[in-house]
C-alpha cells in the first residue's frame, strides 16, 4: 500500500499535467480518517484540511494543535450547529439565508470576518444541499451585504454519475457560473472535484479539489 507522501506525489504530478501552470489547491478531507493519517498528510505538505461534521473539527484542532493549518468546513450546515462554525477559517457549504444571517451575527460578536463559499446544487438534485443555479445571483447579492462573511467563491458536488466522464457537463456549468460572478464578487476559488473526478474537474476550471481516499488511502472499515 502506498504511503500518504507517495499518494500526494502522484496526485501533484497528475495535476501538473492537467492544470498547465494554474495553481490548484489541495484540501485533505478528514472524514473518518485516523489521527495518524491526518498527521501524515500534514507532514507531507498539505496545510488545508476539511471537516464534514462541525464538532469533529474542534476535536481535531485540539489534537493536531498546528496554527499553520487552514480549516475548512464542507458538510451540510444544520441550524443548531452554526455555533460550532465560528472557529473555522472557511465555510464552503453556505446555502441558506437563515444560516448566513446566524453565522454573520455570531462572527460579529467575536469581531471576525470569515471567508465563505456558496454551495451550488449544480445537478438540481432533490436530496442534495445547495442553492439552485437559477437562484444563485439573488443569494450572492444578499450574502454580500453581510459584513462578517467574505464571499470568495463557489463549491459544488456533481451527481455521482458513472462513467465519471458524464459529470463533465456539470463541471462545465459550474465554471460558467463562476465566471459569471467572478468579477463582481472578486471570486478566487472554484471548489469542485473529489477523489474519483478531480482531474476532470481541473480540466473544466476547478481551482480547488477536495481529496479523501486518493490522498489518505482507503479506510480500513
Amino acid at each position: 500500500m502506498a504511503s500518504v507522501a507517495e499518494n500526494l506525489e502522484i496526485i501533484r504530478e497528475q495535476i501538473s499535467l492537467i492544470a498547465k501552470g494554474r495553481n490548484i489547491q489541495i484540501v485533505g478531507v478528514t472524514k473518518h480518517q485516523p489521527l495518524e493519517k491526518i498527521k501524515e498528510v500534514i507532514a507531507s505538505g498539505v496545510n488545508l484540511l476539511a471537516v464534514n461534521y462541525a464538532q469533529e473539527g474542534d476535536e481535531l484542532r485540539l489534537a493536531i494543535d498546528n496554527e499553520s493549518i487552514e480549516w475548512h468546513f464542507i458538510g451540510h450546515i444544520q441550524s443548531r450547529k452554526v455555533k460550532y462554525l465560528t472557529d473555522y477559517d472557511c465555510v464552503q457549504s453556505l446555502d441558506r439565508w437563515e444560516i448566513a444571517e446566524d453565522l454573520n451575527a455570531r462572527l460579529d460578536n467575536i469581531k471576525k470576518v470569515m471567508r465563505v463559499l456558496v454551495e451550488v446544487n449544480i445537478g438540481r438534485e432533490v436530496r442534495k444541499s445547495g442553492i439552485a443555479p437559477e437562484k444563485l445571483g439573488q443569494f450572492l447579492d444578499r450574502v454580500s451585504d453581510l459584513k462578517n462573511l467574505k464571499l470568495v467563491g463557489l463549491m459544488a458536488m456533481p451527481p455521482m454519475l458513472h462513467p465519471v466522464e458524464d459529470r463533465r457537463v456539470y463541471f462545465k456549468e459550474m465554471y460558467q457560473l463562476y465566471q459569471k460572478y467572478r468579477t463582481e464578487y472578486s471570486f478566487e476559488i472554484l471548489s469542485m472535484g473529489t477523489s474519483d473526478d478531480y482531474l476532470l474537474a481541473i480540466q473544466e476550471g476547478s481551482t480547488m479539489v477536495r481529496l479523501g481516499t486518493c490522498l489518505f488511502g482507503r479506510r480500513s472499515f
